[in-house]
């Protein structure tokens, strides 16, 4: 008799649990919320035969390369793990070589990019002349781009992220350090002072 009391007990608990009629609606997909710091900039002590300002939130990363006259620096986004990987390197009647190196580079991403948004940028007065792209996707690579004096000097830069590439995440970041490659772009001057 006593069974028999707590297995309807059970059953009157369990079945006043199952009616309620609470429509369960699945919640949407999400992303942690980004705080982006003010923009404000430096120039960038670290010369590659150029002066330019970067972000006061980044840092410069000079490395090694295997040749002495080429110049490799990372400018590095602490907080976003993201890096511009630039390199300089001096002109040898090479120039349409290096331009389409970057172009083949920035193409090479056309199969799982959704659009690549190619865009020139010319400063007669400062001779900084380049192109941009902008490859939106699900992509190693998001963003490149490259100047040139169009005679001796030139400089290109790549955008990578440390994680898995999913571009709708990681859209906000990008777009925040597009305008500061921007900002890089458009203060950018040659030294005149090859690499020795």
């Amino acid at each position: 008799m006593k069974r028999l009391a707590i297995y309807i007990l059970i059953i009157l608990v369990a079945s006043t649990g199952c009616n309620d009629e609470e429509n369960v609606i699945p919640k949407p997909k999400s992303y942690f919320r980004i705080d982006f710091p003010a923009k404000s900039y430096q120039g960038n002590e670290e010369k590659c035969n150029s002066t330019f300002e970067i972000p006061t939130y980044t840092y410069v990363q000079n490395k090694k390369g295997p040749r002495e006259d080429v110049c490799f620096q990372n400018i590095v986004f602490p907080y976003y793990k993201a890096s511009i990987y630039c390199t300089y390197l001096q002109l040898d009647s090479n120039l349409f070589e290096h331009t389409e190196e970057y172009r083949k580079k920035a193409f090479e991403h056309q199969s799982r990019a959704q659009a690549i948004d190619e865009k020139l940028f010319i400063n007669e007065e400062k001779r900084v002349f380049g192109t941009t792209f902008d490859i939106k996707g699900d992509v190693a690579c998001n963003y490149i781009f490259y100047l040139t004096d169009s005679t001796d000097n030139f400089f290109a830069g790549s955008v990578f992220f440390e994680v898995i590439p999913n571009y709708d995440s990681l859209q906000p970041v990008l777009e925040f350090v597009k305008e500061d490659i921007q900002h890089l772009i458009e203060t950018f001057e040659w030294d005149n002072n090859p690499i020795e």
